[in-house]
C-alpha cells in the first residue's frame, strides 16, 4: 500500500518530514475517494503534497476496513460512514504532522472525530466496541506508517522515524479513547431523555424481525404499521448543510408530495434521518420521488413500496442500498429511488467484485480519460437504443458515422465484439457512468 517517490533525500534525514512527503499511494486518483470535505482535503494537498494525503486516504480506508472485520457490530447504517471519516481525519493529519508541520492534537482530533458517539448511540452501538476500534485502527496505521518509513529511510534513520511515528500514535490514541468515553456518556444521556430513543428502540425491534403488536407500535410510534408504506433515507455529506431540523422537514415534505397522508421520522445522529410515510392499504401505489427536487447539498434515497410490517421493512431495507448508491456515486442527481438504481445496488453488493467485473468486461475501454469516457458513454446510448445508430445518433446530437466510428473504437479497445456478453457489457458500462473512471481501478487489500 505504499510507493516510495524520488523525492526523498537520504542527506537531509528522517527528522524533516522529507520521507513522509515521498510517500505515494498505490491506487491513483485516490484521493477522489476522499470522504473529507474537498475545501479540507485540497487545503492539506496544498500544505503536505499530493502523494502523501493520497495515501493517507488508503490507510483510513484500510484502518475502517480492519475495524469492520474485527468489530462487524459497527457495520451498521450512519455509524460506518461516520467511523471512515473519523479514520480519515486521522490519518491525513498525523500525515500532516509527521511532515514537519505542527504535531496539534486538537487538529488531529477535529469535531469530525466525535460524530460517531451519536451514531452509535442511536443504533444501540455500545462504548466497548468503539473503544476496540480505536485500538485496531491504531495497530493498523501504525503497522503502514512503519512500514512506509522502513522501506524509504536508510537503517541508521530509522530508529528516530520509528520513535516519532509510535509517540504521535499513541498519544492520538490515548487522547482519542478518552474523549470518545467521554462524548459517549454525554450524548447517551442526553438521548436516553427523549422519546425519539424510546422509538428508536421499538423500530429495531421491528426492523430485526421482533414481534411487535399493531397496538403497542401505533401507541409508541402514533404511526399506523397496518398501512402501506414507503421508507427514506435523508442524509448530507456534511452536518453544516443541515440546519436544526431541515432534513426532518425534508423528509416530510418528499412524502407529502408523493401522496403520504402520515409520516414518522427519526432522526439518526447528526447527518441522516430515517422516514416512512404511509397511505392506506390497498391503494394504487403513491407517485414517484423522482421529481421532488431537496435543498442543495441534502440528498433522499427511497425503497419502494410495501404493505404491513414485511413493506415496512423491506422498505427500509431498499431505501438503505438506495442511499448507499447515491453516496458512492459521482452523478449530480440528489433523489435515488431503489426502482431506478436496483440494479446497481445488486452489482455492486460486492464492491470488489464488481470492479473486477468492469475491467473483465471493458478491458482498455475503463482506461480513465475524457476520450475513453465518450466512446463509452457512446457505445452506451448505443445499446440502450437496440443497436441502433440513428437513434443513438439522435439522442447524443452528432453524427450517424460518428457514432458508428466511435462504437468501432470502443470494440477495439475492449477487444471483443458489442454483441459479445452484451448483458454484461451494458451492465459493467452503466458502473463505470454512475461510479466515475476510478471504479475500474483496482482496489489493494488493506
Amino acid at each position: 500500500m505504499v510507493g516510495i517517490a524520488d523525492g526523498y533525500n537520504p542527506a537531509v534525514g528522517a527528522g524533516n518530514g522529507t520521507w513522509i512527503r515521498a510517500v505515494q499511494p498505490v491506487e491513483p486518483d485516490v484521493i477522489s475517494h476522499a470522504v473529507l470535505s474537498r475545501t479540507c482535503v485540497a487545503e492539506l494537498v496544498d500544505r503536505v503534497g499530493p502523494g502523501p494525503i493520497g495515501w493517507a486516504v488508503e490507510v483510513a480506508g484500510g484502518m475502517a476496513q480492519s475495524i469492520l472485520a474485527v468489530i462487524p457490530e459497527l457495520g451498521v447504517d450512519g455509524f460506518v460512514q461516520e467511523m471512515r471519516k473519523g479514520c480519515e481525519v486521522v490519518a491525513v493529519q498525523t500525515v500532516a504532522a509527521l511532515a514537519r508541520e505542527k504535531f496539534d492534537l486538537d487538529a488531529v482530533l477535529s469535531p469530525e472525530v466525535f460524530a460517531g458517539p451519536a451514531e452509535a448511540v442511536i443504533r444501540g452501538v455500545g462504548i466497548e466496541h468503539i473503544l476496540r476500534s480505536i485500538q485496531v485502527a491504531h495497530t493498523y496505521a501504525h503497522h503502514q506508517f512503519v512500514e512506509a518509513a522502513s522501506d524509504s529511510l536508510p537503517p541508521e534513520e530509522r530508529f528516530a522515524a520509528l520513535r516519532l511515528i509510535s509517540e504521535r500514535l499513541f498519544a492520538i490514541t490515548d487522547l482519542l479513547s478518552s474523549r470518545m468515553a467521554a462524548e459517549f456518556s454525554r450524548v447517551q444521556a442526553a438521548w436516553l431523555t427523549t422519546s425519539a430513543a424510546v422509538r428508536m428502540e421499538l423500530v429495531d425491534e421491528i426492523l430485526s424481525g421482533a414481534e411487535v403488536s399493531s397496538e403497542r407500535a401505533t401507541r409508541v410510534l402514533e404511526y399506523d404499521l397496518t398501512r402501506r408504506h414507503t421508507a427514506l433515507v435523508v442524509w448530507v455529506a456534511d452536518a453544516a448543510q443541515a440546519g436544526p431540523g431541515v432534513l426532518e422537514l425534508t423528509a416530510t415534505q418528499v412524502l407529502r408530495a408523493s401522496g403520504h397522508s402520515a409520516a414518522l421520522v427519526l432522526p439518526i445522529g447528526q447527518r441522516r434521518v430515517w422516514a416512512w410515510g404511509s397511505t392506506v392499504r390497498g391503494n394504487a401505489p403513491a407517485p414517484s420521488i423522482g421529481s421532488y427536487e431537496p435543498t442543495a447539498g441534502v440528498q433522499v434515497a427511497a425503497g419502494l413500496p410495501g404493505a404491513g410490517v414485511s413493506g415496512f421493512r423491506a422498505s427500509h431495507g431498499q431505501a438503505l442500498e438506495a442511499a448507499r448508491v447515491g453516496m458512492a456515486s459521482k452523478q449530480p442527481r440528489r433523489v435515488w429511488d431503489y426502482g431506478d438504481v436496483d440494479m446497481l445496488t445488486m452489482l455492486t453488493h460486492r464492491d470488489d467484485v464488481a470492479r473486477q467485473f468492469v475491467r473483465r468486461e471493458l478491458g482498455d475501454l475503463a482506461a480513465p480519460g475524457e476520450a475513453t469516457g465518450v466512446l463509452r458513454a457512446t457505445l452506451k446510448c448505443y445499446l440502450d437504443n437496440e443497436r441502433s445508430l440513428n437513434a443513438a445518433a439522435g439522442a447524443l446530437h452528432v453524427a450517424r458515422n460518428t457514432v458508428a466510428y466511435r462504437v468501432g473504437r470502443a470494440e477495439a479497445l475492449r477487444g471483443r465484439a458489442v454483441g459479445d456478453r452484451r448483458m454484461q457489457l451494458q451492465a459493467a458500462l452503466a458502473l463505470v457512468e454512475e461510479f466515475g473512471d476510478e471504479f475500474a481501478v483496482s482496489h489493494p487489500e488493506p
